[in-house]
């Protein structure tokens, strides 16, 4: 018995040990404070918002895709109301996923994958003339890739819903008709 309580410390401590491991920083790794500036530079908060924005027009351009496809047009007011819904939506994603939550997440993330070094040169480049002027762009030229990218999907969605649907056959088998009443006998 002894000897397994023994095996079984080992293992936890080796476990401990490899996710520990797994969480070290390297040596060169930037501070957490220097990561914050390289996200204000490269303006990472602007970015995650208006990759959020970009999410959501997506969508609601793919619904309003299968709204066609489904032969549904819809009136003024069903438009507005759909339009307020995704709107409500974008909130409820703001309000429990924040954007500063998200930021915190990836912090480790940069930590690991860049040098002090890095962090140093991609800041003299985000503070130089074209770096800026990169920065200052992306949420035009992101909003532009939207809109250049909408016709593609367009085209695109009815092979998708179809590959859809034949996977979701494999996975839910279709549901039988009713079986017709009995006819009632006088």
């Amino acid at each position: 018995m002894n000897g397994w309580k023994s095996f079984l410390l080992l293992l936890i401590l080796l476990m401990l040990t490899v996710t520990g491991y797994g969480q070290q920083l390297p040596p060169d790794a930037p501070s957490r404070q220097q990561v914050l500036n390289l996200f204000e530079a490269i303006q990472l908060r602007r970015t995650m918002q208006a990759s959020q924005d970009v999410a959501m027009q997506s969508a609601v351009n793919t619904v309003q895709q299968m709204m066609r496809q489904a032969g549904v047009t819809p009136d003024a007011a069903m438009q507005k109301q759909m339009d307020e819904m995704m709107k409500g939506i974008m909130d409820d994603v703001r309000a429990v996923l924040s954007v500063d939550e998200m930021l915190e997440a990836v912090i480790p993330i940069y930590q690991r994958h860049l040098t002090t070094e890095d962090v140093n040169a991609i800041l003299a480049f985000q503070n130089s003339p074209v770096g800026r002027k990169m920065v200052s762009l992306q949420p035009v030229m992101m909003q532009e890739s939207v809109q250049a990218l909408a016709p593609l999907q367009e085209r695109a969605m009815p092979e998708l819903m179809r590959r859809l649907n034949e996977r979701m056959q494999k996975i839910v088998p279709p549901v039988p008709a009713p079986a017709p009443a009995p006819s009632p006998r006088n």
